[in-house]
């Protein structure tokens, strides 16, 4: 009878991950929300009913994560206009997304779901592919200027897709069934051809790095042959006379070191980097310059765009800290359960995992990219299956 209500629960979790996933790719406003906390609640009656034996096994990250948290509500406290607008923003980037992977690590969902995940996942990416498609298709005849924006904001849109055209790399990698990989090719080329239609430099140079980086660290034989096509393949591009925008605003940015201290972004760096130095343990407030009231030497803006320069300058220098060491904790967590994973599709699903955490550091060296709401949340969605997939103690084929 007890194993049957516990059954009960594992189920019940699993099918609301599932709606959830679904509200997520529709971008669903308050609907995904609500429906991750009853995630969050139902995992912890499931927590109380099964004990809490994964909680306490990872009892570093949870510590790190729990005091990032706090630091960040500080900052979000502190602040004299919090609005509705930043409050949604400041929720999403501390209890929607690091708050509901914590609450998840204590779940372990059942061997015979875990084939679904990476079909799933390409199929809740289907939505913001066929929004990206429409505004090309609307747009084709200004593509030379217009960068496209799948019914949400270019630098937000491009780092969705990058999350996408990585799950389509890991995928192909994956399935060994031609038919499967010819169906994945297409699936490839379109996140390929929406990324190049976003103009975004930050995603088109954050892919290649983040493959690079990822095969390095888990096979570093496969990290240097990936490496030299990858740079061949750039070599061929960036000869071409095709007049691609991508690559000519790619192009546009390769400059000397004159250059480099003329431009807005590196003018904006140095401007936050001095002004952290005030800030060593109170920042300024939470997304405190949303809204276009920041004054740079350079121009008016949102935020510094880095994530790092961003936390010092509106959380403090200790926060900073505490951001770095709770990324490399989770990092280096990561890393050791895809090392002591032997089941291959487990391994492919924390791999890909790993893939959009690095990811989304380098974008966010050039975007804050946890001001990106449903870009977060989805990001923190992928790392926490990751953790709910791990168990050594069985296999599945």
């Amino acid at each position: 009878m007890i194993k049957e209500k516990n059954n009960f629960w594992n189920q019940l979790i699993a099918f609301s991950i599932l709606v959830y996933l679904f509200f997520l790719s529709r971008r669903g406003g308050n609907s995904k929300d609500i429906i991750s906390i009853l995630i969050m609640l139902f995992t912890l009656v499931y927590s109380y009913k099964e004990g809490i034996k994964r909680y306490l096994s990872y009892k570093k990250e949870i510590t790190i994560s729990i005091l990032y948290i706090i630091l960040v509500s500080i900052s979000y406290l502190i602040l004299d206009d919090k609005g509705d607008d930043r409050f949604y923003t400041f929720t999403h980037a501390t209890f929607f997304s690091v708050g509901f992977m914590l609450i998840l690590l204590n779940y372990k969902l059942d061997n015979k779901y875990i084939k679904y995940i990476l079909p799933l996942l390409i199929i809740i990416s289907l939505p913001a592919m066929y929004k990206g498609a429409l505004d090309f298709y609307k747009h084709y005849s200004e593509l030379g200027w217009y960068r496209i924006e799948g019914a949400s904001y270019t630098t937000k849109y491009a780092a969705e897709v990058g999350i996408y055209l990585l799950l389509g790399i890991f995928s192909f990698a994956y399935y060994k069934k031609v038919y499967i990989r010819l169906l994945l090719l297409p699936y490839i080329l379109t996140n390929l051809g929406l990324i190049l239609s976003t103009q975004s430099r930050n995603t088109f140079i954050a892919i290649p790095l983040t493959i690079i980086f990822l095969y390095t660290v888990v096979d570093w034989k496969k990290g240097i042959i990936i490496l030299l096509i990858l740079l061949g393949g750039l070599g061929i591009l960036f000869k071409s006379n095709y007049n691609i925008a991508n690559i000519n605003r790619i192009k546009s940015s390769i400059s000397t070191v004159d250059k480099i201290k003329v431009d807005a972004r590196y003018i904006i760096f140095l401007d936050g980097i001095e002004k952290a130095k005030n800030h060593i343990f109170i920042g300024d407030g939470f997304y405190k310059y949303k809204g276009g009231t920041l004054n740079t030497p350079i121009e008016v803006t949102d935020h510094y765009h880095n994530i790092f320069i961003e936390t010092a300058v509106t959380q403090g220098v200790f926060t900073l800290i505490v951001y770095i060491t709770f990324l490399i904790t989770l990092f280096i967590r990561m890393l050791k359960n895809y090392f002591k994973e032997d089941d291959r599709l487990k391994r492919y699903i924390k791999l890909y995992a790993l893939a959009v955490f690095i990811f989304s550091i380098l974008y966010g060296l050039f975007e804050p990219i946890f001001y990106f709401e449903k870009i977060y949340q989805l990001i923190f969605t992928i790392i926490a299956i990751s953790f709910i997939v791990d168990d050594n103690e069985s296999k599945i084929s």
